[in-house]
């Protein structure tokens, strides 16, 4: 099997495990079409809908317009100047005098200016692409805790139906005189079990309903038994190639920080621009007139030129200008690599998850649950025989149903993961990864 060697850290670049849940094509059966939620259309929804999501879009595209701004030159400055008591010169009086000054930066100030504009307003991109994928994975985790809490709701209305039937059975048998006492306050405790658990779950979908409805900014009712629906689980393996070079090259934390440290270099360039002096240029018109002293004086108006250069005396300040962009740089430097490990190790770590959950999954189909199942009906066969009690029964019910929502729990689990994978490698869906 082929290793992979990355920053330090060895990972398997071949992953075994399960395809993550698709949602299903047509509504489960005995579903209402209109509190039926699919998972790809809520998905889509959060990125149309989704407040936090707009701002943080309406914000790139404010920084957008930035570079227009600061990379064009500054405005030019007028003066009128007007003299009461005219001056008087060879070529006669001066009356008033227009001038225009237009500044200059140094070359190439102004085109950095702009490129780190636009390289900000790119990096505020990647922080709404960021924040979309988070709130994706929000709305998937709190639509696979809906899934959850779905089936083992059916699991125990499946379960009460059958403790009834059984509480039935072991009145009558105790009123003949043929069963116990303790079987009956045995299914009645059961019963109230089942009961806590339909409130525990009650409270948890109300909290998974009204986190979609805040993702989603549109009331979801709380009191409505909305639905979602999911396809089985297939055993598929994926051939990702190299999946941290994918999580590097499709994360848009990644993707900022590169942008970050192109910024991070012309913030360094333009710091050293800073010592360049700039120019500024003028032109001055004098209105002069007709004097009577002396003979020269014709009222010949002028025009004066100007050039300024502003000389950078404070080298202080610009070496620490300097030195900050450059310490800056570093810290970007630093912070590629504490993210570049955390892909790494977040990868692993779920991969890992994705293994254990994938096992007990196919532990609990292929063994525990259909022995549990088959030791039900042998404990049935023998109650109805005669051959063991009721509470024997009611044991391997329990134990059944025990199963199950383990089950339930540890499907959850791992589609968590399955979640937290997609998120961390940056694709919509595992199954976007095999190659057909």
């Amino acid at each position: 099997m082929k290793l992979i060697h990355f920053a330090g850290v060895t990972c398997v670049s071949l992953l075994l495990l399960l395809l993550p849940i698709q949602v299903r094509g047509q509504d489960p059966p005995d579903t209402p079409a209109d509190t039926l939620l699919r998972l790809g259309d809520l998905l889509a929804e959060v990125r149309t809908n989704n407040p936090l999501l707009n701002a943080s879009h309406l914000e790139a595209k404010a920084l957008a317009t930035r570079s227009a701004q600061i990379s064009a030159l500054p405005d030019p400055s007028v003066t009128i100047a007007y003299r009461p008591v005219p001056i008087l010169t060879a070529h006669g009086t001066i009356r008033s005098q227009w001038s225009i000054e237009q500044e200059f930066p140094y070359p190439g100030k102004l085109g950095l200016r702009g490129s780190i504009a636009d390289l900000t307003a790119d990096i505020e991109s990647f922080a709404a692409a960021t924040l979309e994928v988070d709130l994706l994975l929000q709305v998937k985790h709190a639509y696979f805790e809906l899934y959850r809490i779905q089936q083992q709701e059916s699991r125990i209305l499946a379960f009460a139906d059958r403790l009834r039937n059984f509480e039935e059975a072991a009145a009558t048998r105790y009123e003949v005189g043929a069963g116990v006492q303790q079987a009956i306050l045995k299914t009645q405790l059961e019963k109230n079990s089942l009961s806590r658990l339909q409130l525990e779950l009650s409270i948890e979908r109300r909290t998974a309903t009204e986190t979609l409805a805040r993702l989603l900014n549109r009331p979801i009712s709380t009191d409505s038994r909305v639905s979602v629906a999911v396809e089985g689980l297939s055993y598929v393996e994926i051939d990702a190639i190299d999946l941290l070079e994918l999580a590097l090259d499709q994360q848009p934390e990644v993707s900022a920080l590169g942008t970050a440290a192109k910024r991070a270099e012309e913030e360094i360039e333009l710091a050293r621009k800073q010592f360049k002096p700039n120019f500024r240029f003028g032109i001055t018109y004098f209105d002069v007139g007709r004097a009577d002293v002396p003979s020269t004086a014709s009222g010949r108006d002028a025009l004066g030129i100007s050039a300024t250069i502003s000389i950078p005396l404070q080298r202080n300040r610009l070496r620490a200008q300097l030195e900050e962009a450059r310490v800056r740089r570093s810290q970007v430097h630093a912070r590629q690599e504490a993210v570049t490990t955390s892909i790494v190790t977040q990868v692993a770590d779920l991969m890992h998850q994705l293994r254990g959950e994938a096992r007990q999954l196919e532990l609990f189909k292929e063994a525990l649950i259909p022995q549990a199942e088959t030791a039900l009906q042998a404990t049935l066969n023998s109650y109805t025989t005669g051959r063991t009690d009721f509470l024997d029964l009611l044991d391997s019910e329990r134990t059944l149903f025990s199963l199950g929502m383990s089950y339930d729990n540890t499907l959850a689990r791992y589609l968590r993961a399955t979640a937290g994978l997609e998120r961390a490698l940056g694709v919509d869906a595992l199954a976007d990864l095999i190659t057909h």
